[in-house]
């Protein structure tokens, strides 16, 4: 518990006839850990004459296996209890009376209580080798007995102790150490450190496999057997040879860097190095040449690197110190090798995982500064604009266009000097290019080229396209000629777009077209806000964008789909089509353009007019047109517009439309046969034709007025037909049931449900007749001439009594 104190400072190790340089105190969580950090309980400092009892995390490198038995208490400035956890104790010198808290001479201001509240150990994970001999070193007392001793344990691991120390508040030996598990520990005298101090060295042969191991000192017991009081520790250590190795396997620079400084070889250490340093042998290899290329501070392939003494975590590195002979002599690229050879001085193993192989080997490359370099990029915004200026802007990236380009240096005579492939990301490096040659340029090719011939021509894969120059001007080599950037970009794509079919809406109405799209490799999809080039127009009609015609070669810019449109011309069926180009960012444009199609039908038309064809079994032969200027009460009078289709100049079969418009007056009981004749006579097929037609007033429907008559249109058996179709004939080619059944005719009695909505209010019945049917007729087509074609025309009929 309380009471003791101690100073930390560099103390002799007599077996290793050593001293140890105690600097650093917090271990690297990267790196191994090789020996003790923070040996002497100096880090953090407390202020004097006082004690703390801290968790672990508060002394730097240390950990404990005691307890949370009790919150930790202490005096020190500004000291706050951290609570119930495991607990170290730590003294400062002048704290309970000299005679109990003195340290040992020249040993620092600060140690450690090993039973804190109770019997623990203090400890740190060290990465041990597998058969090396460690060099350990303490400083033990015990704290309230001049005559009965403190005893602590020296342990690796859980529980394998190697050394056990007994020693009283004055520094009595009451038994000499006791080495076990093969340690060597020489006998000690009384109080051979100072103020009640006794310093124990020794050896310890470790045999267990490479790996970290828990290294500390564990109270025994204490003078009086109370375990909250005794073991005083301080300067403990515990180290084995230092390890080294490179910290990286590889760097390099230009040969213009003559004292190496981007990335040279260096070497890290970790562990305990002892007074006077150690030499790191160090031999070097490779393509380049000794005293040509570079030079050593031995002047041969051999050369010592001295670390010296201290304590090192593996946050210092040592860079190996060469030197690099400049010159013009086109040289190339060059290695030196160094290697790290074998010592008794330290290990070779890994720095950073304990055990693992170490990197031995480091190459350094010198490339030849008497170059050239330079990038292509691609110049999506073709901000080149066929310039050698402002290439590079925004996201814009390096490219060597899938691999297929080269860069070649030419001479003024158009001979190959040099040709390097352009790199994935653009770039391209000429080395060993030959000095003090004028006129020279560089061009971009998907062809190599060779050394010493004529220059390819400068050219670049399908689909791409320059944005700057091929060829750069002329110039002399020098040394680090760099920037010599080229801009290039792909073109984009349209695609083919087919609209689906529209009804062509005649005259100079118009009708938008399929909208435009393409994709770029640089700017992604292409359409609304895009630009596109309208490459061809239609020869069937005018192309408009936001109400203006269009004119070939028009590009439009900020696209808006709504805003493209055409008039058809004819105004029947026809196909509409035109070429369009997409335009991408850089202003380039697909140099094979896109076709758009539209198809478009003809507007269809029905013409329907109706006749009384029969009175009471005499059939009605008159040929009237309807006019609308007579007078209202003539007999052939049609209200306008309707006139006009009430006319047997529509290309009706000749003396078709038979029959009166106003047949005179009728009795009750008379016989009255209605026909509705129908004419497709528009520019496209009518389809899904059904005619509604209602029983007159004051007139019932005669059910069986064509019973008997055939063929049936598939009707029930036995049903009354009360309805006649005729299909391109002046005569019925079938006739139909009232029912509902197969056949396309039905009559739907006064008030019945489910009536189409086109019929109007159904007060008196209604005859309906499907006059299109799949499969027998799915459209009717246009009248071509007079009864041309015969399915483009034909008539309904049924007969009602006067009631």
């Amino acid at each position: 518990m309380k009471n003791l104190r101690q100073n930390l400072k560099a103390v002799g190790w007599g077996l290793m006839s050593a001293t140890l340089v105690l600097q650093p105190t917090l271990a690297q969580a990267q790196f191994i850990q090789r020996s003790f950090l923070n040996p002497s309980f100096e880090q953090p400092v407390f202020s004097t004459s006082c004690y703390v009892q801290v968790s672990p995390g508060i002394i730097p490198g240390w950990e404990t296996t005691h307890g949370s038995v009790k919150a930790g208490t202490g005096n020190c400035t500004g000291y706050t209890s951290p609570g119930s956890v495991p607990l170290i104790e730590i003294w400062t010198s002048g704290f309970n009376g000299a005679s109990t808290a003195t340290t040992p001479t020249s040993a620092g201001n600060q140690f450690a209580e090993l039973n804190a509240e109770q019997a623990s150990e203090l400890y740190q994970n060290l990465c041990l080798i597998k058969d090396e001999t460690i060099t350990f070193s303490l400083l033990h007392r015990g704290r309230s007995s001049a005559t009965v001793a403190d005893v602590a344990n020296f342990l690796i691991g859980v529980n394998t102790v190697f050394g056990t120390f007994s020693t009283t508040s004055n520094g009595t030996v009451t038994a000499q150490p006791l080495a076990q598990n093969g340690a060597t520990i020489p006998n000690v005298s009384n109080n051979n450190a100072g103020n009640g101090w006794v310093r124990y060295t020794g050896t310890v042969p470790y045999t267990g496999a490479s790996g970290n191991q828990p290294v500390g000192f564990a109270a025994v017991s204490t003078a009086g057997g109370n375990t909250t009081v005794g073991n005083f520790l301080d300067e403990v250590q515990f180290a084995g040879k230092p390890v080294v190795e490179f910290t990286a396997s590889s760097g390099g620079a230009a040969e213009s860097e003559t004292n190496p400084t981007t990335n040279p070889p260096k070497l890290r250490i970790v562990g305990l190095v002892p007074t006077g340093g150690i030499s790191v042998p160090i031999s070097v290899s490779g393509t380049a040449v000794l005293n040509t290329d570079y030079k050593t501070t031995s002047g041969t392939s051999t050369f010592n690197l001295t670390i010296p003494a201290g304590n090192y975590d593996g946050t210092s590195v040592f860079t190996i110190p060469f030197t690099i002979i400049n010159n013009n002599i086109a040289q190339g690229v060059r290695t030196i090798v160094f290697t790290i050879q074998p010592s008794t001085s330290f290990f070779a193993s890994s720095t950073t995982t304990c055990g693992s192989n170490p990197t031995t080997i480091s190459s350094y490359t010198i490339y030849d500064d008497d170059f050239l370099s330079g990038k292509v990029w691609d110049d999506a915004d073709n901000s080149a604009n066929n310039t050698f200026t402002n290439i590079n802007t925004g996201s814009e990236t390096g490219t060597n266009a899938g691999g297929l380009l080269n860069a070649i240096l030419v001479d003024s005579t158009n001979k190959v000097l040099v040709t390097t492939p352009v790199a994935a990301d653009g770039t391209y490096t000429f080395t060993d290019v030959p000095l003090n040659q004028s006129n020279v340029k560089i061009i971009l090719s998907t062809t190599a080229g060779t050394v010493g011939n004529t220059a390819p021509t400068a050219s670049l894969p399908p689909n791409w396209v320059n944005t700057s120059p091929l060829t750069t001007a002329t110039f002399s080599t020098g040394i680090n000629i760099s920037n010599q950037d080229f801009g290039i970009e792909q073109l984009p794509n349209t695609n083919n777009v087919t609209g689906s079919t529209k009804t062509n809406p005649g005259g100079t109405n118009t009708v938008q077209v399929p909208t435009l799209s393409g994709t770029d490799p640089e700017d992604g999809n292409l359409g609304s806000g895009k630009s596109f080039k309208i490459v061809s127009l239609p020869t069937n009609g005018t192309l408009y964008y936001n109400g203006v015609a269009v004119t070939a070669n028009q590009v439009i810019t900020s696209y808006d789909p709504t805003k493209l449109t055409v008039d058809p011309n004819p105004n029947g069926a026809t196909t509409i089509a035109f070429t369009v180009a997409a335009v991408d960012k850089a202003g380039k444009e697909d140099p094979t353009p896109a076709t758009v199609t539209l198809p478009l039908t003809g507007k269809p038309q029905l013409v329907l007019v109706k006749r009384i064809t029969r009175i009471n079994k005499q059939d009605l032969t008159n040929i009237v047109d309807g006019r609308s200027d007579v007078s209202t009460n003539a007999a052939n009078y049609v209200a306008s517009p309707n006139d006009v289709d009430d006319d047997s100049s529509n290309p009706w079969p000749s003396g078709y439309l038979r029959g009166m418009i106003n047949a005179g007056t009728v009795k009750p009981g008379d016989e009255l046969e209605y026909t509705i004749y129908f004419l497709s006579k528009g520019l496209g097929d009518v389809t899904s034709v059904q005619i509604c037609d209602l029983v007159p007033t004051n007139t019932t429907l005669i059910p069986t007025a064509f019973n008997g008559m055939s063929p049936s249109d598939g009707g029930l058996p036995g049903a009354d037909q009360g309805i006649a179709l005729a299909l391109g004939s002046n005569i019925p080619t079938v006739y139909l049931t009232n029912a509902q059944d197969a056949d396309r005719g039905y009559f739907y009695t006064a008030n019945e449900p489910g009536i189409p909505s086109s019929c109007g209010s159904n007060t008196n019945g209604a005859v309906v007749v499907k006059i299109t049917r799949s499969p027998d007729l799915s459209n009717l087509p246009p009248a071509t001439g007079s009864g041309t074609p015969a399915n483009s025309y034909g008539f309904v009929r049924f007969r009602a009594k006067v009631k």
